[in-house]
């Protein structure tokens, strides 16, 4: 927005509604679920896959295929907002995949073969992804240390996709480091934490979601969340921040030299959850939002900051 031109806005929406089914047939398992956050006016959501992903033990692995969670950074903070701070520290979406796991109580191993789904930088109208003719590689590995009702659990994560622009005759790629914890300390509070490192993220939620560049948009993120039960009260808290940042070097390069680039974006929140029912949660939070721009056009804020107060009822069947 221009400078000192800030806008009070109100929001009322129905999209994060999901709908949804877990399904077993034998030793086969499998899930469906939609929500309607897909592009349309606000009366009239359209539906938008989430999970479509069917799973089988084979010996102590479990295979799974179809469209589902990422392996890298698989922890999401305690929040009413339906970005769970993606591009603002927290990466890892849902994509297609094949996905081979071992899980035991002190162990999580896992790699998939995904859909690597780029932008189409030299515009032949083939995603750059899919013209390098290989899926993205994801691999994590955890350990857990449990002492009666604590326990600790530390994982290292990673992808790596090849990327092709057959018209320009050019590869590039896009990759992360990614560690992650989560801590209970007693019972009743959890801390949850994730940091990244990595290159073109913007389809992982990363990179602020800035676009794909051949020269990679270099960027890393970290965020922290604190959870915890109010004695045996109806009521839970969270607590959590998270940054997202991009190497200001990068903005240097031709394919970043445009206004209104978003080179830092900041979250912290306070959350607040009252179980109305065993069914049904009320939750309210109040974030503040923080994001720096490169290049900003002329009377533009390259600082602006945004304030949110959000409520949901969350009916579980």
């Amino acid at each position: 927005h221009a400078r000192g031109d800030a806008t009070s806005t109100l929001n009322i929406t129905g999209r994060q509604t999901r709908i949804g089914a877990r399904i077993a047939r034998g030793t086969m398992k499998g899930r469906l679920e939609f929500d309607f956050y897909g592009t349309s006016p606000e009366n009239k959501n359209t539906v938008q896959l989430r999970y479509a992903v069917a799973s089988v033990p084979l010996g102590s692995f479990t295979l799974e295929t179809g469209q589902t969670s990422d392996v890298i950074s698989p922890l999401v903070p305690g929040t009413v907002n339906y970005s769970v701070a993606w591009g603002a520290g927290n990466v890892g979406y849902r994509r297609p995949q094949v996905k081979l796991t071992h899980v035991t109580q002190r162990t999580w191993l896992g790699v998939s073969l995904a859909r690597n789904i780029t932008g189409d930088l030299d515009g032949d109208t083939i995603l750059d992804g899919d013209a390098s003719a290989v899926p993205a590689v994801q691999a994590r590995c955890a350990l857990t240390a449990i002492d009666g009702e604590k326990n600790l659990t530390v994982g290292v994560s990673g992808h790596y996709g090849r990327c092709n622009c057959p018209a320009k005759g050019v590869d590039y790629s896009n990759w992360s480091v990614n560690t992650d914890v989560s801590i209970v300390p007693v019972a009743g509070w959890k801390i949850l934490a994730e940091a990244y490192r990595g290159s073109n993220m913007g389809s992982y939620a990363g990179a602020i979601y800035n676009s794909d560049t051949m020269n990679g948009v270099h960027s890393q993120g970290a965020w922290a969340n604190l959870q915890t039960r109010i004695g045996d009260s109806p009521w839970s808290l969270s607590l959590g921040a998270g940054m997202d940042d991009v190497d200001d070097k990068d903005l240097t390069r031709a394919e970043l030299d445009r206004p209104d680039v978003r080179v830092r974006n900041q979250v912290a929140f306070a959350t607040a959850f009252y179980k109305l029912t065993p069914e049904m949660t009320l939750g309210v939070e109040l974030s503040r939002w923080a994001t720096r721009y490169a290049n900003v056009t002329p009377g533009n804020d390259p600082k602006p900051d945004n304030l949110r107060l959000q409520w949901s009822m969350q009916a579980n069947f």
